[in-house]
């Protein structure tokens, strides 16, 4: 359901770009793609299984602003649109297919009447045909769940060939991952270079309409978030078919706008795990405070970038106080190297905001929904949903 509403929020972004009071053609231009990847998955950890190679078909749908919304102007006029991917693992018996639906916004840089460059990137949905199973399929550790979040940034050159049409060629990077929301998790990674042609119905814009703002927000806000999560306690491939615990956050910081159309926070997080009081009182890992010692804190500091409705999250984290992981690893990892001890002082989030009220023209008293994936260090921990005000 989390990974879900977080596709959900991101098709908005699609949906709120192409809905105008005046035509599409009028107010920015039609674009459709088409893309072939191929790479090769990353083994990240032992025993994974082994494949001929990654191969991806992709059709995009979208639209090239031309500042009829103020946030195209601040992002010099970017490329919104959603795309469907047909992607083969290659080993059709253990890893097998799955379909994804990424929405996605394109950075452009360079001239168009040359050589130009752009910057692609994005997350959304991803149904696999194969994941894990104990008795049908235990082979597969990287995907542990019929549903996962895709994670996507792509690099590419781009020349037009006439008014109407370009040629592209990069690389590109995937991520597929449950959030630990279900074990196995070790994930997916995958680099590939790309091949792509895409057609303009109507031509790049014909005007580029400069809507910037001043930034009239020069105070430091106070805010404030509260979140529930899911996850499943263990390592990235064990224990398989657990309980999933909740786990409740909240998210306390101030924040700066630094321009209309981006923000700095500094703030801490405070997260109850549930699994972690389980986990004490059956192996009586500590005899006291036994709620206090399930707390994590952790202090941040944070960037979001705002378009429109939206707003994107990148919040990094050392954790203040986290008793029970570090216990925990200390006397159940069997020679425990940096990177797990690492995992102990690493909390990091990203996630997607939506705000009913467009922040860029409003400074303070902002309510806003989001869905975020938490992590220690590289590993993902929670997948949250929360609801937070700015003051």
């Amino acid at each position: 359901m989390q990974k879900i509403i977080v596709t959900i929020f991101s098709t908005f972004i699609v949906l709120s770009g192409i809905a105008s009071n005046d035509s599409l053609v009028e107010k920015s231009s039609p674009a459709i793609d088409f893309y072939f990847h191929m790479g090769q998955i990353i083994k990240n950890y032992p025993h994974l299984p082994g494949s001929n190679g990654f191969m991806s078909s992709e059709i995009y749908v979208g639209y090239v602003s031309n500042g009829s919304k103020t946030w195209h102007s601040h992002y010099h006029f970017p490329q919104v649109g959603l795309s469907i991917l047909y992607n083969d693992f290659g080993n059709n018996d253990v890893l097998g297919q799955n379909i994804s639906f990424l929405p996605n916004i394109t950075f452009r840089q360079g001239n168009i009447a040359g050589f130009y460059s752009e910057i692609r990137i994005g997350f959304g949905l991803a149904v696999f045909n194969k994941h894990y199973d104990y008795i049908l399929n235990p082979d597969n550790l990287y995907i542990g769940s019929t549903v996962t979040n895709i994670s996507f940034a792509s690099f590419n050159a781009i020349k037009f060939i006439s008014k109407k049409v370009a040629i592209k060629a990069g690389v590109t990077a995937f991520h597929f991952s449950n959030g630990h929301y279900q074990l196995p998790n070790v994930g997916m990674n995958i680099p590939a270079v790309v091949l792509g042609i895409k057609f303009l119905p109507y031509g790049m814009p014909q005007k580029f309409v400069n809507n910037r703002i001043e930034n009239n927000d020069k105070k430091i806000h106070f805010n404030a978030r509260l979140g529930v999560g899911w996850h499943e306690f263990g390592s990235a491939t064990v224990p398989t078919g657990g309980t999933r615990y909740p786990v409740y956050l909240t998210t306390f910081y101030v924040s700066k706008r630094v321009t209309p159309v981006n923000s700095l926070q500094l703030g801490f997080f405070i997260n109850y795990y549930t699994s972690f009081y389980d986990f004490i009182s059956t192996q009586e890992l500590f005899k006291t405070d036994k709620h206090l010692k399930s707390f994590v804190v952790s202090m941040f500091f944070g960037h979001e970038f705002i378009a429109g409705h939206f707003g994107f999250v990148a919040e990094a984290g050392i954790n203040l106080y986290n008793p029970f992981l570090k216990k925990y690893i200390r006397l159940y990892t069997e020679n425990p190297d940096l990177s797990n001890i690492l995992k102990t002082f690493s909390s990091n989030k990203l996630g997607i905001q939506y705000y009913p009220l467009v922040p860029e023209k409003s400074s303070k008293h902002k309510l806003y929904i989001g869905a975020y994936i938490k992590a220690n260090l590289g590993q993902a921990d929670v997948v949250e949903c929360g609801i937070g005000y700015t003051f």
